[in-house]
């Protein structure tokens, strides 16, 4: 029997699995292998072997399982010597199938004959005679009853199922089916649907919630032309008009990885109960109406609650609305039970109404609700809003990231409607269920922001990771590492954490925001301070 070696690796550990029979691989208890990765689901992956053969499957787990490159969907993959399978966020495993040194070693370890018991004598061959012919091997006695009792005992059990079946009979005691021979050629297997998730976890399901969008390209970006403040069009940004060519530039310095490799030091928790808590806070005293589609957040635009992000900075590129299409607008609202109601947005209705106003004149910008570039381009614009007094503190982190490596950050996500992050979940290959209960998605706050992963070094990940948790620690917002592939970030507007009232004590340090008592029309917020090295444009 050939011997199957795992050999796993992360940033965190090292571990070697001799697979025997078969074993699981997921960040808790559930699992046989519990690793740090915080992007593997509580049981995320299985090996086991059939004979000689290793195979995989995934645990349909929110990440994902990949052999060599390529998604393991559905039935089990077969994996050869030298594949390389990759994990959650950072987890690779080697697999080596060598010949085993040991003759006898088998599934479930070496397999070992029956001893003869100590007083029983070895029978003595009969000596065979000259015109003797050899007798065909025929199967022990022993052997033959076994097989032919199991095969009873087997039908009287299923006749017995049947007759307490149609009895009515309580089999809430029976014995639990046992496992699948592992000689079976592809084990039966009972795989939970979220991956080994609590469906009542929002800090399992909110991992759904993080699907990271499509990078944005710079064909792909519109070059906006907008016109100078005036009274049809206030407080119009000076730093929209952002060319393909900078955009460009931007997006590949953000991605070049600047830094050294040095060991990474873990600092964020994971779990959103306080970004949650705030923002049901901010909906249900009124001060903040969810975006529930894309006619929800034009309105909340022209409003004056949320303030348009340029698309590249010195300090920032945004890669948001990568998903984003052109089809007709829709409106989305919750019916009786939970259900979600969908409707195309036509003329005559008021969301068209909100939708036609912001298209005539967004800050200066005209487009065509009839025309679905004009359309998926709107859309874009829409995901690029953030709250105008959580602005500031986003600067300040970017600026920061900025004056460390002379490159920008990467922001793979701002806000996003509902309607859209359940679009997001389709086409990603793991669509969350949601319900009112469970609909406080931080995105939808327009307070939050994602950082990618993949675009920064160790050196990189640790200088944002003290940054954002001096957040924490001074109580300015909520940051963790989600779902292993990027930083978010949740800031609290108005400088104070859930929970906490404006007569009570504030946080240490001085919130970071201007007085709401501010006519919202003029801005909180100065124009980034001019680099120290201008970038070519």
């Amino acid at each position: 029997m050939k011997k199957i070696t795992l050999y796993i690796k992360n940033p965190y550990e090292r571990e070697t699995v001799v697979l025997e029979d078969e074993v699981t691989i997921g960040r808790t208890d559930a699992s046989q292998v519990v690793l740090s990765d915080t992007g593997l689901s509580r049981k995320n992956t299985t090996f086991f072997r059939d004979g000689d053969a290793c195979f995989v499957v995934d645990e349909n787990s929110l990440n994902g399982t990949f052999v060599n490159g390529e998604k393991v969907l559905g039935a089990p993959q077969r994996v050869f010597d030298g594949d390389v399978i990759k994990l959650g966020t950072e987890t690779q495993i080697a697999v080596e199938i060598r010949s085993s040194d040991a003759a006898t070693e088998g599934l479930g370890g070496a397999v070992k004959e029956n001893p003869k018991p100590k007083d029983q004598k070895p029978k003595t061959k009969k000596p065979k005679t000259k015109n003797q012919k050899p007798k065909t091997k025929q199967p022990p006695v022993i052997l033959m009853v076994a097989g032919g009792s199991a095969v009873v005992i087997l039908v009287l059990g299923v006749i017995a199922l049947i007759v307490a079946n149609s009895l009515g009979i309580d089999n809430k005691n029976a014995v639990p089916t046992p496992k699948p021979a592992s000689s079976a050629l592809i084990p039966v297997r009972v795989i939970d649907p979220l991956g080994g998730e609590d469906p009542d976890d929002i800090n399992d399901l909110i991992s759904s919630w993080e699907i990271e969008e499509t990078t944005l390209k710079a064909e792909d970006v519109e070059e906006i032309k907008t016109v100078k403040s005036s009274k049809e069009t206030p407080n119009v940004p000076t730093d929209l008009n952002v060319t393909k060519e900078f955009f460009d530039q931007q997006m590949k310095q953000a991605e070049s990885r600047p830094g050294s490799n040095e060991p990474l030091r873990v600092l964020l928790g994971s779990g959103i109960s306080k970004q949650r808590a705030k923002l049901k806070e901010m909906v249900e005293s009124k001060v903040y109406k969810q975006p529930l589609d894309f006619a929800d957040l034009a309105e909340m635009h022209l409003n004056g609650d949320l303030v348009e992000l340029p698309v590249a900075t010195p300090y920032w590129v945004l890669s948001v609305g990568g998903d984003a299409k052109g089809g007709e607008f829709t409106s989305f609202e919750w019916g009786a039970g939970g259900n979600q109601i969908t409707a195309k947005i036509t003329p005559g209705t008021p969301k068209y109404a909100i939708l036609k106003r912001l298209a005539d004149n967004f800050y200066g910008q005209k487009y065509d609700l009839e025309n679905s570039i004009d359309r998926q381009n709107m859309r874009r614009r829409l995901l690029r809003m953030f709250n105008r007094d959580s602005r500031k503190m986003l600067e300040e982190l970017c600026k920061a990231y900025y004056e460390k490596f002379n490159r920008p950050v990467k922001i793979t996500s701002l806000i996003r409607t509902l309607d859209y992050q359940i679009y997001l979940g389709t086409i990603n290959g793991f669509a969350a269920k949601v319900s009112v209960q469970n609909s406080y998605s931080p995105h939808t706050s327009g307070c939050a922001f994602d950082i990618g992963h993949a675009s920064l070094s160790n050196e990189g990940k640790n200088f944002l990771m003290v940054k954002l948790d001096e957040w924490n620690d001074a109580q300015k917002g909520d940051a963790i590492i989600e779902s292993g592939n990027c930083f978010h970030a949740f800031i609290y507007y108005d400088g104070r954490p859930p929970g906490q009232k404006s007569s009570q004590q504030q946080p240490t340090k001085q919130p970071t925001t201007k007085p709401t008592t501010k006519p919202t029309t003029k801005p909180t917020t100065k124009p980034p301070a001019k680099p120290t090295a201008t970038p070519t444009k």
